[in-house]
């Protein structure tokens, strides 16, 4: 909530039922109130894309995105980036090496040592 917060567009029951909502469409709205220690590192990766999401950006820039998930939430991080494209028209732009979610993006720029390829 705190983007949201600090933003001050909204009121605090407004901005704790997007959170609820952000958190819903990540599929972790029942795990809202326990503390991030207690998350996973996937569920923990989705907690802050809600937190990215809270303010309806048009543009979300990642870096890493999928770093430190395994291939099951990794592939949950993509679907979720997918959706979100398609069904808000938000744009995602992610710093990655993970070949398979940049292999699988609608536009990939390749860069070596400062240069495009």
């Amino acid at each position: 909530m705190i983007p949201a917060l600090k933003l001050g567009k909204y009121s605090s029951k407004e901005i704790e039922e997007r959170a609820y909502q952000k958190l819903e469409i990540l599929g972790l709205r029942d795990q809202a109130l326990k503390p991030a220690s207690k998350l996973s590192g996937g569920q923990q990766q989705r907690v802050a894309i809600a937190r990215a999401l809270i303010n309806d950006p048009h543009i979300i820039m990642c870096d890493e995105p999928t770093g430190n998930l395994d291939s099951k939430n990794s592939a949950i991080v993509f679907d979720t980036f997918k959706d979100l494209t398609r069904s808000f028209g938000q744009t995602i732009i992610a710093v990655t090496h993970d070949e398979e979610f940049a292999r699988n993006s609608d536009r990939v720029i390749e860069m070596r040592d400062g240069e495009i390829l």
